[in-house]
């Protein structure tokens, strides 16, 4: 996954959506992200995790709807959607051990860590097998973030395996209506592996 380098965030041009409703630095990441997907693709990904980087440091981030958490589940929040629908931003709220199944992505995929640790594997595809092969596994801190597009290169399983809970802000590249169905691809996982 790439990941992204700090700096500050200077958007070319006005939100795509109404401010109102949001939180100035919610506008500003809409506004980035947009920018991002209307530039040139190879500076896309980096564009749009260092947006994501900065934008997670940023304390009036997320409303405390946007901070609920589910006690059976991790908690999918929408944030925003943008109206072209190139993109859809989520918060998603993390139970202490709470994980997401090892997963690829149907689509361009970005995330950063706004509150506490989350741990990460990454596996790699075994197109003999069809399943995936559990790789290294690393501990993601607050103001990490990277971006992978989609295809089978970047399968990863992520979540909380601290005591407390944990918060990370995602972007995907798809209009809202389709993120439940659209985004992962859940991967079967090599027997030896697990």
């Amino acid at each position: 996954m790439l990941q992204a380098r700090p700096s500050p965030l200077e958007s070319r041009r006005r939100p795509a959506i109404s401010t109102s409703a949001l939180t100035y630095p919610v506008a500003l990441l809409m506004a980035e992200i947009g920018d991002a997907c209307d530039g040139a693709a190879e500076a896309m990904g980096a564009r749009i995790a260092h947006a994501l980087r900065v934008t997670a440091a940023m304390p009036d981030l997320l409303t405390p709807e946007l901070r609920a958490p589910r006690p059976d589940c991790y908690a999918r929040h929408t944030i925003a959607s943008d109206p072209a629908g190139r993109f859809t931003l989520l918060s998603i709220v993390w139970a202490p051990r709470q994980f997401s199944p090892p997963h690829a992505h149907d689509t361009w995929c970005a995330y950063a860590v706004v509150e506490n640790p989350l741990t990460e594997t990454l596996y790699d595809f075994d197109a003999r097998s069809g399943k995936a092969i559990a790789g290294n596994t690393a501990l993601r801190e607050p103001g990490y973030a990277c971006f992978a597009p989609a295809g089978l290169e970047q399968i990863h399983r992520l979540g909380n395996a601290g005591g407390v809970g944990a918060i990370s802000i995602h972007a995907y590249g798809v209009e809202g209506s389709r993120v439940g169905t659209h985004v992962n691809r859940l991967m079967d996982v090599a027997e030896r592996e697990r």
